[in-house]
C-alpha cells in the first residue's frame, strides 16, 4: 500500500489521506503477525546492537539463511500493539528509498515481545562515528545530502520523521557512501497532534520545546528540517549546538539573539563563526526560528558545491567503521551468540545511548 501526500490529488480523483491509509494498513497487518514461543524458533541471535527505553536491537540471522539482520524487540508490557504495528507498517511502506532503513517482512510476537527485522548497518550509527572527532567536509555533505533526500521522500508521502538525530542515522560503510535514517517509532502523518519532548532534547525545534502539557501542535515537515540542521552541526563539530532550543540555555540564546537581530551582525557568535558563509546560510535556513519560513531539507542540494569551511577535519582519512558483514560471519564461526540470553532477562532493562527511544512520546 502506497502512502501519499493528501495534497497531491490528480485530476480530482479521491485518494485516501496518509492517516487513513496507514490505519487501514495497520488493521490488515494485525492479522498477519506470526506468534512464536521464542525468537530462536526463527532466528539465530548473535549479539546485542543497542538498547533503550523502547527495548532491544539484536544482531541475528534467519534460520533459513540469508544476510544478518537487526532484530528490533519492543516489550509488550510497555509498548502498545498498535504502536508496534504502525512502526512496522510505515517502515515497510518507505523501504524502497535507500536513505531509509529497510524494514523486512515477517513481524513476530512472543509472549513478552513484538519484533521485526531490518537491514543491518555494519558501521553502526552516526553518533558512534562522532565519538572521537567530527567528520571531514566531504563526509558531512554525503550524510546530509542522503538524509535530505530521505526526508523529502517521507514528506512527499505525507509523513514526518520527527526524530532526526545522529543516533538514528545508520552507516553502511566507513566513508558514508550510504547512510540511512532509521527508527520510525515517532514517525506520524503530517498534521498529527504532537506534544513537547518528554525531556530536554537538543534536536527538538523551539516551537515544540515551548509547549506545555497538555498542549500540542500539528506535526509539520519543518520539524525534520530543524533536526537536519542540528545534525549537520553535529557531524561538522562532533557536538550538539545546545542542550535545548529554549531560554535560558546560553548557547541557544546566543544563536537566537544573532538570528533575530536586525540588521543581522555579519559575524555570528562562536561556534557558528567556524562555518564558511555558504554553510552558515544553509544552517540559518534549516534552523530558522520560525517554522513557517524554515527551509525544506532539499535546500541542502543547493550548497553541496560550495566550500563549507570545515578545514579542520580534512586529515581524517582512516577507517571509521565498526563491524563489517565479514566480521559478523567470523564471529558466528567462532561460536559467539546470545545462546545464554533469554527474553525474561530483557524484561525491565533500559538505558543505552542518547536518543534511542522509538516509542510513544
Amino acid at each position: 500500500m502506497e502512502l501519499r501526500d493528501p495534497k497531491n490529488h490528480e485530476d480530482g480523483d479521491p485518494e485516501e489521506d496518509t492517516a487513513t491509509a496507514l490505519q487501514r494498513l495497520v488493521e490488515l497487518t494485525a492479522t498477519r503477525v506470526t506468534p512464536v514461543r521464542n525468537l530462536r524458533v526463527q532466528y539465530r541471535l548473535i549479539r546485542k546492537l543497542g538498547s533503550g527505553s523502547y527495548g532491544r536491537v539484536l544482531l541475528a540471522r534467519h534460520r533459513q539463511g540469508g544476510p544478518a539482520v537487526a532484530l528490533k524487540l519492543l516489550p509488550r508490557d510497555s509498548v502498545l500493539r498498535t504502536t508496534f504495528l504502525r512502526e512496522f507498517c510505515v517502515g515497510r511502506c518507505v523501504s524502497s528509498h535507500p536513505g531509509l532503513l529497510q524494514t523486512l517482512p515477517g513481524p513476530l510476537e512472543t509472549p513478552r515481545h513484538f519484533a521485526f527485522a531490518q537491514e543491518y548497518a555494519p558501521c553502526g550509527d552516526l553518533s558512534g562515528m562522532l565519538q572521537e572527532r567530527a567528520l571531514p567536509e566531504l563526509l558531512v555533505k554525503r550524510v546530509v545530502a542522503q538524509l535530505a533526500g530521505a526526508l523529502d521522500f517521507l514528506h512527499g508521502r505525507g509523513l514526518v520523521h520527527a526524530d532526526v538525530k545522529p543516533d538514528n542515522v545508520l552507516v553502511f560503510d566507513p566513508v558514508c557512501s550510504r547512510v540511512a535514517l532509521g527508527d520510525l517509532g515517532l514517525t506520524r502523518p503530517e498534521g498529527s497532534p504532537t506534544p513537547a519532548p518528554p525531556g530536554p532534547l537538543p534536536s527538538a525545534p523551539p516551537e515544540l520545546c515551548l509547549l506545555l502539557p497538555p498542549d500540542t501542535l500539528p506535526l509539520r515537515p519543518a520539524v525534520d528540517s530543524w533536526g537536519l540542521g542540528v545534525l549537520l552541526f553535529c557531524a561538522a563539530t562532533a557536538c550538539f549546538p545546545w542542550d535545548v532550543a529554549l531560554a535560558p540555555d546560553p548557547e541557544f540564546e546566543a544563536f537566537a539573539g544573532w538570528m533575530t537581530t536586525k540588521p543581522q551582525p555579519p559575524q555570528p557568535p562562536p561556534p557558528w563563526d567556524q562555518f564558511a558563509p555558504p554553510a552558515l546560510a544553509l544552517l540559518q535556513g534549516l534552523l530558522d526560528l520560525d517554522p513557517e519560513t524554515r527551509s525544506p531539507p532539499l535546500t541542502v542540494l543547493d550548497f553541496l558545491g560550495d566550500d563549507w569551511g570545515l578545514t579542520g577535519n580534512k586529515e581524517r582519512a582512516r577507517g571509521l567503521g565498526r563491524m563489517s558483514s565479514e566480521d559478523v560471519e567470523e564471529e558466528e564461526e567462532r561460536g559467539a551468540s546470545l545462546e545464554e540470553w533469554s527474553e525474561e532477562e530483557d524484561g525491565n532493562k533500559s538505558g543505552g545511548r542518547m536518543g534511542t527511544d522509538g516509542g510513544e512520546p
